[in-house]
């Protein structure tokens, strides 16, 4: 899918790019690990809007497609996931989900990196990075129109009551999943505290906490050994989960 996407932007019409940038599209003519800060910016203005291409091959003014070299293609292929992920990890507040394509099109090589709206958001620079500092410790990058800049009051305000909306329905659902069975009836785990005693009932887990949840193979639980661990009754209470 990502890949008949990437083919759609490099679309043409009457010999011209029917694709514009915009919020979404990103353009360059090659790909150069130098400029990685440059990109990461634009990868954070994206999460922060609603996701969005970065696209390699294509030159500006007129905008044509030219294509990446072979040193810039291979530069791309060599990319390592898991380092970037983990760079980014280190250089913005929220997770940056991406992934990235190459593709040929009329004999002609292209790259582009997918960036996904952030789950949480605003995505912060938390230290300076680039040339120039590209990136500074503390920014919010928003994509507007064709371009890439810190974020203006009226989008950082929508985003903040956009986060203070999803954790008051988190509440909501959260206690509604309480009332259920009844406060006297429950039981809440605080992950800070590890376990929170109350009289025998059906647990309540929160959606996040439950995501996490690993199950042990019987028979292989070691109390003292390993990550710290949540041990369920045997009888499913409920629709509760169990070990």
């Amino acid at each position: 899918m990502i890949e008949n996407e990437l083919l759609a932007l490099l679309r043409l019409k009457d010999g011209k790019l029917f694709h514009r940038e915009g919020r979404t599209l990103e353009f360059k003519e090659q790909f150069n690990l130098a400029g990685l800060a440059d990109y990461f910016r634009d990868f954070a203005a994206f999460a922060n809007n609603r996701g969005g291409f970065l696209v390699f091959g294509v030159t500006d003014s007129p905008r044509t497609l030219s294509g990446l070299s072979e040193k810039s293609i291979s530069a791309f292929e060599k990319i390592d996931p898991e380092k970037i992920t983990g760079f980014l990890g280190g250089l913005f507040s929220s997770e940056i989900r991406w992934d990235a394509i190459s593709v040929s099109e009329n004999g002609k090589k292209f790259a582009a990196f997918k960036v996904y709206e952030a789950a949480t958001k605003p995505v912060i620079a938390l230290c300076d990075e680039g040339k120039d500092q590209a990136i500074r410790n503390g920014d919010i990058y928003y994509r507007y129109g064709g371009r890439t800049q810190r974020i203006l009051s009226a989008e950082l305000q929508a985003i903040v009551r956009e986060r203070i909306d999803q954790n008051n329905k988190a509440w909501i659902d959260h206690v509604q999943s309480i009332g259920v069975a009844g406060p006297q009836k429950s039981m809440v785990i605080n992950t800070e505290d590890m376990l929170l005693e109350k009289q025998a009932g059906p647990l309540v887990i929160d959606q996040s906490l439950a995501k996490q949840l690993q199950f042990i193979k019987e028979g292989k639980f070691v109390e003292k050994d390993g990550a710290k661990a949540l041990k369920l009754g045997s009888t499913p209470i409920n629709s509760c989960l169990s070990v």
